[in-house]
């Protein structure tokens, strides 16, 4: 009996699971972007997958072929769901081992590149760069109601809960009129300042107390949900208050925003720091190029010592270029991906390989719990790295 293709969060567990995805027969892997903003009498997306599926089909067999068939025809409905314009997701994607029933399915709001891929293991090159685009963020909206915590990644910002700020004011007297203080030459004087603002100024001060304590709150979402960045935007003091108590072990970095969006909603809030997300992880990218390039000896340049390193499990975090492997200008969308087809164009071909190369390394790095990081689009390493480099242990 078929299974449903399971809907995976997205994840470093979802990460693992993809790149350890294998089938001795073979995992066809399908990608479509369905960018809403394409024309065509039918989805232009629905076209590139069925030409590649296609071409797939012309290319083996044997018994893969006699496999490829029959896991296909049983596919039908999850196919259709996957290239319907109402379905979830702009980017899409279903692995599918085709010796058992098991599925995969993956929807985000971030695009994918359109690929059908067949070979022993899942292709993951499209999924890894809308990861490096779309990772987890945290995001921290502060105000007089207190805090909102949500989590944005791959498009979708989703509000995960909130603190309220209750401040029991019963028994405070709030005076009228100015207040006698004396001034710093001992002379007395009337301040202008009110006891109204002396009230709101006491407010402001337990305020700024709840936003310090909550970072426990805030510490336990970064752990729970992998956050890369966590974002806390509202007015300047009010930001303060709630990051400079924040654990300087958190594996997260803390940005701040000066943008007061009170109840937005999540997906506005989204929109409007979007643009410090994006500032966020190029600043990020731009530090770890930087200090890639004084790393020296403690790093490995290029493709060849970046093997070496990865086999004897040296490797802390693995530096790839955007468009050393992962352009789609490079493997064009569409593109059919298997160990028996070889592309006519030799550019594309190189693309392959060198795409599928990568995620050889990817898999490698993952099992020995290292990073890996796919650069913003000109943030580039060193010239002799060819594109690829690692931040080693010892």
């Amino acid at each position: 009996m078929e299974e449903e293709a399971a809907i995976m969060p997205m994840d470093r567990e979802t990460q693992l699971r993809l790149v350890n995805l294998r089938d001795d027969t073979g995992v066809l892997s399908l990608y479509v972007n369905a960018d809403p903003k394409q024309e065509g009498s039918q989805p232009p997306w629905r076209n590139r997958l069925e030409q590649g599926v296609k071409r797939l089909l012309e290319s083996v067999d044997g018994p893969t072929r006699g496999a490829l068939d029959r896991r296909l025809h049983d596919l039908e409905l999850e196919i259709e769901q996957l290239v319907r314009p109402g379905s979830p997701g702009i980017g899409r994607a279903l692995f599918v081992p085709l010796s058992n029933g098991e599925l995969f399915n993956v929807e985000m709001q971030t695009p994918l590149t359109d690929r059908v891929a067949l070979a022993p293991r899942a292709h993951i090159t499209p999924m890894f760069a809308a990861w490096a685009e779309g990772s987890p963020m945290g995001i921290a909206v502060v105000d007089g109601n207190g805090m909102r915590i949500l989590d944005s990644r791959f498009g979708r910002c989703e509000e995960l809960s909130g603190l309220v700020f209750e401040l029991d004011t019963d028994e405070w007297r709030e005076m009228e009129g100015p207040v006698n203080a004396a001034t710093t030459w001992g002379q007395g004087s009337q301040s202008s300042v009110s006891q109204r603002d002396l009230f709101d100024l006491r407010v402001t001060e337990h305020l700024t107390k709840f936003l310090s304590a909550a970072h426990t709150s805030l510490e336990a979402h970064v752990t729970a949900l992998g956050w890369e960045f966590l974002v806390v935007t509202g007015e300047p003091e009010l930001v303060e208050a709630a990051s400079k108590s924040l654990s300087s072990s958190l594996k997260t970095e803390v940005v701040g925003a000066q943008h007061v969006l009170g109840q937005r909603s999540p997906a506005k809030i989204q929109e409007v720091l979007t643009p410090d997300m994006l500032h966020a992880r190029h600043r990020r990218d731009e530090r770890l190029a930087a200090d890639f390039a004084e790393a020296p000896p403690k790093a490995a340049l290029g493709s060849t010592q970046v093997l070496e390193a990865l086999q004897g499990g040296r490797v802390d975090r693995l530096l790839f270029e955007r468009d050393s492997v992962w352009s789609g200008a490079r493997i064009p969308a569409g593109t059919v991906l298997s160990d028996g087809i070889v592309p006519d164009d030799p550019d594309v071909a190189t693309a392959v390989a060198e795409a599928q190369l990568g995620e050889q390394m990817i898999e490698m790095a993952l099992a020995t719990d290292a990073s890996v990081s796919i650069l913003s689009d000109d943030v580039r390493l060193p010239e002799p790295s060819g594109g690829v480099g690692a931040f080693l242990r010892w």
